[in-house]
């Protein structure tokens, strides 16, 4: 059986789904029987923003696959070409665009209301990252169950405790981070919830602590950057946008907690990825976050500021809870692995390579 693998998502400066791309090929080629054959399809070295997007989905990518031959074409990262007159299995993650359309360019509107509805309609099957994403895909969609297949994500191995004190002090010196902090991770974007929790952490008067988060700036960063302004808190909140995994890994392993207030996830992958090198988590209870974190985290309501305000106090001031929090997310994250979610997804390209 012969696979063939879109790798767009791995160009230029590489996201959520790069790095979902990456690690289930990786772990494809590693747990796959000899008598299949993977080809990655790599044409474009550059992101492409939703219009070149959509042109590169619906012309270029069934014009290179077409030389690759597969009996299966995977499309991992939410696009598909419609018109392509094979095999196909198409991941959709979520579908933020339906569920907050006000955040989306016209053009990719157009891709979230009429091109993707109708690329999981020709797809034979469709991958999914949680169930709530698969209820979202089922219920908005009407896609038939059967056709909606779950796997989970797993954190990259090298999110893991960082004990080396020398490399923690370089990266706090880095990255100027001289006091003890809670982490935000995420695209700065208004699904995170970020300006909600700049007023959280101020009510917290927790004056001990930083807030440092961590992500590229993505559409109406102007609120955050305003509500950071309007609490005076310019010298307590860092945002470092976008930071290497490397270095991530031990500004996870230095905080006291990772605050997660989504309003919105398909997964929450940062959650899986903070637990892994224990950090302790406060999370919210919105979409597939629970899901996700299971009893390894605290909860709080995306839009209660009174329980994240109680959340992040009690964490900061509780180092016993900290360290069984810290416990539980270090065995939450193991019970994710790549090589589960490869497992289930070769399992449906047999399914749709021999129907």
């Amino acid at each position: 059986m012969r696979i063939a693998i879109d790798m767009q998502a791995m160009a230029g400066q590489v996201t959520g789904f790069g790095r979902y791309v990456s690690q289930i090929t990786r772990a494809l080629k590693k747990i796959a029987p000899a008598d299949v054959k993977f080809s990655e399809i790599k044409v474009i070295k550059r992101n492409l923003r939703t219009p070149s997007r959509i042109l590169w989905d619906q012309v270029g990518l069934p014009i290179a696959a077409s030389f690759k031959r597969p009996d299966v074409l995977f499309v991992p990262a939410f696009s598909a070409p419609i018109l392509w007159p094979g095999k196909m299995v198409v991941a959709c993650h979520d579908l933020i665009g339906r569920l907050f359309p006000e955040n989306f360019s016209r053009s990719a509107k157009l891709y979230w209301h009429d091109l993707l509805p109708k690329a999981l309609k020709y797809a034979d099957q469709i991958i999914t990252i949680s169930n709530a994403s698969k209820k979202d895909i089922v219920r908005l969609l009407k896609i038939p169950e059967s056709k909606v297949s779950v796997t989970p994500l797993a954190a990259d191995p090298k999110f893991r405790p960082c004990q080396d004190q020398n490399e923690i002090t370089r990266i706090k010196r880095t990255y100027n981070l001289p006091r003890p902090f809670c982490l935000a991770v995420g695209t700065i974007e208004p699904r995170k919830n970020l300006p909600f929790l700049v007023e959280a952490f101020a009510r917290s008067k927790r004056n001990d602590h930083d807030l440092v988060i961590v992500g590229k700036k993505g559409w109406d960063t102007e609120t955050l950057e305003r509500n950071i302004q309007k609490l005076h808190l310019n010298e307590r909140i860092k945002i470092l946008e976008y930071v290497p995994e490397e270095d991530l890994v031990v500004i996870l392993s230095s905080a006291t907690a990772l605050l997660f207030p989504s309003l919105y996830e398909g997964f929450g992958l940062p959650i899986l990825e903070a637990m892994a090198c224990g950090a302790p988590v406060v999370a919210s209870t919105a979409s597939s976050v629970p899901e996700v974190a299971g009893e390894a985290a605290l909860y709080a309501d995306p839009k209660d500021f009174s329980a994240w305000q109680a959340q992040i106090s009690r964490v900061i001031a509780d180092p016993n809870l900290r360290q069984v929090l810290r416990s539980k997310g270090l065995a939450r994250a193991k019970s994710f692995t790549w090589e589960n979610a490869a497992l289930r997804t070769l399992e449906i390209f047999y399914k749709v390579g021999k129907s």
